[in-house]
């Protein structure tokens, strides 16, 4: 049996042997988020790939955010305390183990002065990426319609010709449908780029810091954030750290 884990470049120990030997983590997870037979491969690349950015973005003397970061954050937050607490208090509310996430809206950041950062949750090994999540709906039931009468049955609808045009039900959800394609941005998703985040997992603050402890961990964690590799997740730093230390964006 593959052994389980990952290498200190965001490759996964599990996949040895297969075709996704040489596959980064973020790769992997957005491959097999749709495969119900894959679940542990996907929960295994994603957490290695969550705990990697976690990891990158700390540092023993955290440099100052730079000018244009601050107005950024500045912009959608309306200062760095407000963005401090608001990101700490919804880390401390999770409801059990997972991630807070600073996340770019890249659709939203090509509008000048448009609030494009934003703060997003997921839980256990779930991922922040919008291509884990897509499902897809051929059409917007909002504004169009199928001429589905509450009398037709399951059967007559599957035979019809509506359902060979429109699906019917989860037909095209999950591994069996389009919805199992490659990388994509589903209805209502977000083109992101993620910038920071902090594991709630119990066994990341118990031990250290006690029941009850979480919030001072949380804030323990914010004064050892180093804004240059978030900055750098953001596209605008494109090297690597002084002394060979990697963005996070090495690892995707």
């Amino acid at each position: 049996m593959p052994k389980v884990g990952s290498t200190s470049d965001g490759h996964l120990t599990e996949t040895t042997g297969t075709e996704d030997e040489h596959a980064l983590t973020k790769n992997i997870l957005l491959k097999y988020a749709r495969h119900a037979e894959k679940a542990s491969l996907f929960n295994h690349a994603s957490m290695a790939h969550n705990n990697h950015l976690f990891f990158s973005t700390l540092s023993p003397t955290p440099p100052e955010p730079s000018s244009a970061l601050l107005t950024q954050i500045n912009t959608s937050f309306s200062s760095m305390s407000s963005l401090r607490a608001t990101f700490v208090a919804t880390a401390n509310a999770m409801f059990g183990p997972g991630f807070v996430w600073l996340v770019r809206k890249n659709n939203v950041a090509a509008m000048s002065n448009a609030p494009s950062l934003a703060i997003l949750t997921t839980y256990l090994a779930g991922s922040p990426y919008p291509g884990a999540h897509y499902r897809q709906q051929p059409v917007d039931m909002a504004t169009q319609t199928t001429n589905i009468t509450g009398s037709m049955s399951p059967q007559v609808y599957a035979s019809s010709p509506i359902a060979h045009n429109y699906g019917f039900g989860n037909m095209f959800a999950g591994k069996f449908g389009p919805a199992s394609g490659p990388d994509k941005t589903g209805p209502g998703g977000q083109d992101l780029d993620v910038l920071l985040g902090v594991n709630t997992w119990e066994h990341v603050w118990l031990r250290d810091w006690g029941v009850g402890g979480k919030k001072g961990f949380l804030d323990a964690w914010w004064e050892r954030i180093d804004w240059g590799v978030v900055e750098g997740n953001m596209g605008s730093i494109d090297h690597q750290r002084p002394g060979g230390r990697k963005t996070f964006g090495n690892y995707r």
